[in-house]
C-alpha cells in the first residue's frame, strides 16, 4: 500500500479515497457486517450517488443528511455527498424523532442520501469542492445546552488525516472502527484507512457491546489496528488477550485511558504500539498523541505533545500561558481547527478567539483542564465544569475517579456531588469488577492514601453499569442530574 500525499487530487476527503482506489482498486475498502466492497466498487458507487444528489440540487454550500448506521451503504453515502461537492450531515438511524427533527431543522438538511438503489446513468461532471468547503457537520451533545453543530473543512480534515501517518504505523492496515459514524473518532479511522488502501472493519452494534464477539472480530478478519476507547480496549485485553494476534497497534480516546490499563497492556503486550490520543470535535478528531511506554510512571497517562503542525498551550488566561505543573485551560491552534458552530456565531466567537501569538490566526479554548509537566507532556484534568467546590476545596472529579480506577475492585466508577443541608457531598458511583468485594470503607481508606481528606466521596453507591450515550462515553449530563439515586448503597 502507497501512502497518501498533499497532491493536488488529494486535497478534499474524496480525493484521497480516490487516489487510493486508482492505486489499489481491487482491493478491499470495507468490511461491514457480511459485505465487503473493493475501492472500484465503493468509488462507483460513491460517484453514482453523488449524480443522483448532484442533479436533486446537491452542491457547495448545501448539508445532506445522512441515516448513519454501522454499514457499507453509510461510507458510501458519506463520500457520495463529499463527490456531489457537499457536505454530509451524520443523523444516528436510531436517532429519537425529536432529535433528528431538531438536527434537521438545526443544520437546514434540504436531501437526504437513499443509497439502496443503484443508478445506471452516468454521474457526468461534478462539483468541486475546495479546501475551504463543508466536508461535514457533526452534532455533539452539550452538558447544559442543546446540540450544536460543529462544521469541518476538506482542508481541515485532510491536513488532520496526512499527520497520522506521521504518528501511527500506517502499512497493511487492517482498521477496526468502534466508534459510531455520527462522532469525530470514526472519521480518524476512515480516512486515514482508506487514504492509505487499507481496509476499515466496522463491527456490527451487537459486536461493540459483547466483547467476545468483538474479539472473535478481531481475529477473523486479522485487525492491525483497533481505535476505540478504553474501556473498549480493556474487555478485549482483560478477557480474550489470546485474539489478538495480529494486532500491532492500539489507538485509545474519547475518555480516560487509566494508568493501571496501559501498565496491563505494556506487560501483556509490549509488542503492541498503546497510543493515547487527546483532541475535541471542533479540532478535527485530534491535537495531542502520547506513546506509552515503561517510562511512565503515572498516577495518569499523559496526553502527550501537539501532533504535527498544531500548537497547543495550557492558560492561565486568553493570553498568558501557565507555567509547567500549573493548571490552566488547554487551547488548541493549528491547520485543522474547524470553522465553528453552525449558525451560531457568538458561540463561535467565544470559543474561537484569536491567537496571541500568531496574528491572523485562532485558537480553540476548549474547555478542558490540564497540564504540563517537567518533560513537556500535557496531562488531562477534565473539563472545567467538572471542577466543583466542596466546603471551598476545589476538586477536579475526573481525579478523584482516576484515584478510585487503581482499585482491583473496581471496574468504573463515576463521581458526582449532591446537595445537602450541610453543603455539598461527593457520591462515587462504583460498578465492581467480577470479583470485587470492597466496601465504602476500603475504598475511602484506598482514596485516602493517595488524595486530602476533602477529595475522599462520603456516599457510596454500587451500579451495576454506568450510563451511556450513544456514543459510548458515560452520559455526564445524566449522571449530573440523576447520579445519587442510581444503584444501591454500597455496603460497608
Amino acid at each position: 500500500m502507497s501512502r497518501a500525499d498533499g497532491s493536488p487530487a488529494a486535497r478534499t476527503l474524496h480525493g484521497l479515497v480516490e487516489a487510493a482506489a486508482a492505486r489499489s482498486p481491487d482491493a478491499v475498502a470495507v468490511t461491514a457486517g457480511a459485505e465487503s466492497v473493493t475501492y472500484r466498487d465503493l468509488v462507483r458507487r460513491a460517484r453514482s450517488l453523488a449524480g443522483r444528489l448532484v442533479r436533486a440540487g446537491a452542491g457547495p454550500g448545501v448539508r445532506v443528511g445522512v441515516g448513519a448506521d454501522r454499514d457499507v451503504a453509510t461510507i458510501v453515502s458519506f463520500l457520495g455527498v463529499l463527490f456531489a461537492g457537499a457536505a454530509y450531515v451524520p443523523v444516528g438511524v436510531d436517532l429519537p424523532d425529536g432529535r433528528r427533527r431538531y438536527v434537521a431543522e438545526q443544520a437546514g438538511i434540504r436531501l437526504w442520501t437513499d443509497e439502496s438503489t443503484e443508478d445506471t446513468a452516468e454521474a457526468g461532471p461534478l462539483p468541486q469542492a475546495t479546501a475551504g468547503d463543508a466536508a461535514y457537520v457533526i452534532f455533539t451533545s452539550g452538558s447544559t445546552s442543546d446540540p450544536k453543530g460543529v462544521v469541518v473543512a476538506h482542508g481541515a480534515v485532510v491536513a488532520s488525516t496526512l499527520a497520522r501517518y506521521r504518528v501511527y504505523p500506517s502499512d497493511a492496515m487492517t482498521y477496526l472502527v468502534c466508534a459510531p459514524p455520527t462522532v469525530d473518532s470514526y472519521v480518524a479511522g476512515l480516512y486515514f484507512t482508506l487514504s492509505a488502501g487499507g481496509r476499515v472493519v466496522v463491527p456490527t452494534t451487537e459486536e461493540v457491546l459483547d466483547p467476545e464477539l468483538l474479539a472473535e472480530l478481531v481475529a477473523r478478519e486479522d485487525v492491525s489496528h483497533v481505535d476505540a476507547l478504553p474501556s473498549q480496549y480493556a474487555a478485549l485485553t482483560s478477557y480474550h488477550e489470546d485474539k489478538l494476534d495480529h494486532v500491532r497497534c492500539a489507538i485509545l480516546g474519547g475518555e480516560v485511558l487509566p494508568y493501571a490499563q496501559a501498565r496491563e497492556h505494556l506487560d501483556a503486550l509490549p509488542e503492541v504500539a498503546l497510543f493515547n490520543e487527546y483532541g475535541p470535535t471542533e479540532a478535527t478528531v485530534w491535537c495531542t498523541a502520547h506513546r506509552c511506554t515503561t517510562a511512565d510512571r503515572g498516577p495518569d497517562v499523559p496526553i502527550g505533545r501537539a501532533a504535527p503542525g498544531m500548537r497547543v498551550t495550557v492558560r492561565s488566561s486568553a493570553t498568558d500561558e501557565a507555567p509547567a505543573g500549573t493548571a490552566g485551560e488547554i487551547h488548541v491552534a493549528g491547520p485543522w481547527l474547524a470553522q465553528g458552530y453552525l449558525g451560531q456565531p457568538g458561540l463561535t466567537a467565544d470559543r474561537f478567539r484569536p491567537d496571541p501569538g500568531h496574528p491572523g490566526e485562532r485558537m480553540y479554548r476548549t474547555g478542558d483542564l490540564g497540564f504540563r509537566d517537567e518533560n513537556g507532556d500535557l496531562h488531562f484534568l477534565g473539563r472545567a465544569d467538572s471542577v466543583v467546590k466542596v466546603r471551598g476545596f476545589r476538586i477536579g472529579l475526573t481525579e478523584v475517579e482516576a484515584g478510585l480506577l487503581e482499585h482491583p475492585s473496581v471496574a468504573k466508577a463515576a463521581v458526582v456531588t449532591q446537595d445537602s443541608g450541610t453543603g455539598v457531598r461527593l457520591v462515587a458511583l462504583v460498578v465492581p469488577t467480577a470479583a470485587g468485594s470492597a466496601g465504602a470503607r476500603n475504598l475511602a481508606e484506598f482514596l485516602g492514601a493517595r488524595l486530602p481528606a476533602y477529595m475522599i466521596p462520603t456516599r457510596w453507591r454500587r451500579v451495576e453499569a454506568l450510563p451511556t450515550m450513544p456514543n459510548g462515553k458515560v452520559d455526564r449530563p445524566y449522571l449530573a442530574s440523576a447520579g445519587s439515586t442510581l444503584g444501591t448503597v454500597l455496603p460497608p
